[in-house]
Parts: C-alpha cells; structure tokens; sequence
C-alpha cells in the first residue's frame, strides 16, 4: 500500500504543479477572454497588444485588449471635436512608523488582585510599528478622438 501511495505522489503531484504553471500577461488573459476583439484589429495592432503597449491611431478594443479596464473615463471636446481620456491608476507602497506612549490603570480600574486593596495601581506602555500605506497616482492616459488614440502617456 505504501508504494502505491508513493507511486501516486510521483505521479500525480508533479502534474497538479505543473498545470497551475501557465503565466499569462493580463493582455494575453483578455484576448483568450475576447478573441472575436483582437481578430478583427490589424496585424500591427495585435503586435502592439501583445506586448502591452498603445500607440496613436490605435482603435478603443485595442487600448482594452493592451492595457485593460481604465480606473476613470472622461468625455469633452477640444475644438469642437468630442474626446474621451482613459485614466489608469497605480499605487506606490510607503511605509509608515508610528511610535506611541502611555499610562492606565488596572481594567477595569478597581483593586488589583496583584498589588494592593488601595485601588488602580498604574500601568505604563508604549508601542511601536510599522505598516505600510498605498499611495494612489495616475499611470496611464489615453486620449480617444473618433475612437482612435490621438494621444496617451505613461508616467514612469
């Protein structure tokens, strides 16, 4: 019984690992989720997909397919012409101390079974810590005019 098992623990366990080993880039992800979107772009602008990037003259499926949902769409003109600006969020990781002192009394403040029957006998404390915060930027924007990127920037 026990070389079965072990048969099967050489069997089975490397095949679970290596299935759960596929990466995909979240712009591979989105074409495999909507393949009629990228089919119908050009050649050149499934490359770009690919390899997440955006350039002008780009149509909106492919701003989706490369870089994703935006954080924040924005509509209005500019010379009389409508646009639209996709906005893309990210966050930066800071880390934070906090340092903290005080004093207390024995919960919940009456005799201590400890010291003496006079009442609260004080208690000091002080703490230390660290956490971290997420602070939020903009990263990306695409700016649409006749659903074509006429402009986009990505902040480093």
């Amino acid at each position: 019984m026990k070389r079965i098992v072990t048969a099967l623990v050489w069997i089975v366990f490397p095949g679970i690992i290596l299935t759960g080993c596929e990466t995909l880039s979240y712009s591979e992800k989105r074409i495999r989720k909507n393949p009629a979107m990228y089919e119908r772009l050009n050649e050149r602008d499934q490359q770009l997909v690919l390899q997440g990037e955006v350039k002008e003259g780009m149509p909106r499926d492919a701003v989706y397919l490369s870089w994703g949902r935006p954080g924040m769409v924005q509509s209005g003109s500019r010379e009389g012409e409508g646009k639209e600006t996709w906005t893309y969020f990210g966050s930066t990781p800071v880390q934070s101390t906090t340092i903290g002192f005080g004093t207390g009394g024995y919960p919940p403040y009456g005799p201590s079974p400890f010291y003496s029957h006079y009442g609260c006998h004080p208690t000091y404390g002080y703490g230390y810590g660290t956490s971290v915060d997420y602070i939020p930027h903009i990263e990306r924007t695409v700016e649409f005019a006749n659903d074509r990127v006429i402009a986009w920037e990505r902040r480093q």
